[in-house]
């Protein structure tokens, strides 16, 4: 067996043992498939799901502060102060004439009280303090929610370039199959040529090189494929012990808007700038909670208790009464913490305002991708069709010794070239569709299939 044919062969194998899909047939994975499953186990959108929980409660928790509190104590104690142990027996409605004696009133025995206590308090006026508190922290939530929304968003937009990019990875490692495929053709159609005498051995030569380069091209493909699955995997929220899918060529549906359409969209729809609304509300909240402390603040109280030498609900006495406290004097703290609660409300607008331009630029940047991406396609594909038709041409010329073997070469490495650009075209454009959802904010799981 001549030394090209062993070449040859072991070309052949090598490229069957390092095909991308190897083994058992693997579950099709789709882009809308890939989505769902990100958005359910994507460990980074359980932890700000988690945060809008918290945050949920935190509103839960201000509202209670609004509400009446009941408390319940009970306990034992056991005393011989004169005056806690006369004070006890009038709770205890046990006082006699006997213990009005000068002896027993300065050394009095040992007396046990178990005392009862229900005690209720409501605030009837706080400055506002509580309402505002209350409003603040539903901004807050609000403001949380919406950043677990444009979280989603983002995750979706990720996935969408994650498994868009192993999809383009796959691509070009077939695209390079194909290429080390040719590059064996012109090898093979460069020995017959020489056995012809229309070649030499340095055309011969030439060939077997542009097999080794593409070979090594096929590894460093495959090399990426695996990197951008690992991503995808990461992504997904899936090990990278589970068997590589066969993924689905994904579609993004799109309908093209003028920008300032879009604008408007981004505008009404970014869950992020929605998020920094609610921010500043709950800052004005906030500042006239610190404003609260200005005025008086007015409680409820209530109370039944209960006194007993044994155990038991015995011996009741009520006690109802309005609370006034007003602070006179704090050291201007009132107005420091007004002061700060007005700064943190002027800073959440600055950052809107802020907001507001940052989005215009994304969806004007967003859409000028996603034109230059198109014209990209377009002219990579008339450049594959023109590189293909060369190629053609030149191949047929070669086999009647028309065409240099180099010259050849030249041509068939353009057409791979072309081949891998063109597809890295594709694929850039439907990232950049999504890129645009996302800048005008409306990206979502229905755009996938």
């Amino acid at each position: 067996m001549s030394f090209p044919s062993v070449i040859q062969r072991l070309t052949w194998f090598a490229l069957i043992c390092v095909s991308p899909v190897m083994g058992h047939a693997a579950d099709t994975l789709s882009l809308k498939d890939s989505v769902s499953f990100a958005l359910e186990h994507n460990r980074m959108l359980s932890v700000a799901e988690a945060q809008v929980q918290a945050a949920e409660a935190q509103a839960d928790a201000a509202t209670g502060q609004l509400m009446p509190r009941l408390d319940l104590s009970t306990g034992l104690f056991r005393t011989n102060s004169p005056l806690n142990s006369f004070g006890t027996k009038l709770q205890q409605q046990g006082v006699t004439a006997a213990d009005f004696d000068p002896t027993l009133l300065n050394s009095p025995a040992y007396i046990n009280n178990y005392l009862t206590r229900l005690n209720l308090t409501m605030p009837l006026f706080a400055g506002g303090a509580n309402w505002a508190a209350q409003t603040a922290a539903k901004s807050q939530a609000q403001a949380s929610t919406y950043q677990f929304d444009f979280r989603k968003q983002q995750m979706i937009y990720q996935t969408i370039a994650a498994y868009v990019q192993t999809r383009q990875a796959l691509a070009q490692v077939e695209a390079q199959q194909h290429a080390v495929r040719a590059a064996n053709n012109r090898w093979h159609d460069a020995q017959a040529l020489k056995k012809r005498g229309i070649a030499i051995e340095s055309d011969v030569m030439d060939a077997h090189v542009y097999v080794l380069r593409n070979q090594v091209a096929l590894a460093q493909a495959k090399a990426q494929y695996q990197d951008s699955l690992e991503h995808l995997h990461l992504v997904l929220g899936m090990p990278n012990t589970k068997q590589a899918p066969v993924l689905a060529e994904p579609v993004i549906q799109f309908q093209a808007e003028n920008v300032n359409k879009l604008l408007e969209q981004a505008y009404a729809n970014r869950a992020d700038l929605l998020a920094l609304q609610s921010s500043v509300e709950a800052a004005a909240a906030g500042k006239r909670q610190a404003q609260a402390g200005f005025y008086p603040h007015i409680n409820l109280i209530a109370a039944q208790e209960w006194n007993s030498d044994t155990f038991g609900l015995k011996n009741d006495n009520t006690t109802v009464g309005i609370n006034l406290t007003m602070n006179l004097f704090a050291g201007g703290a009132n107005n420091a913490q007004t002061r700060a609660a007005e700064s943190k409300r002027i800073m959440a607008s600055l950052q809107l305002e802020d907001k507001r331009q940052q989005i215009a630029n994304e969806v004007r940047q967003a859409w000028r991708g996603l034109h230059i991406a198109e014209q990209r396609l377009r002219s990579e594909t008339e450049a594959l069709n023109q590189t293909l038709e060369s190629l053609r041409i030149k191949s047929l010329r070669q086999k009647q010794g028309l065409e240099k073997t180099s010259d050849l070469l030249d041509a068939q490495a353009h057409a791979d070239a072309s081949r891998v650009a063109q597809i890295q075209a594709k694929y850039d454009y439907m990232i950049a569709k999504a890129a645009l959802l996302l800048a005008a904010g409306t990206l979502h799981e229905g755009v996938v299939q």
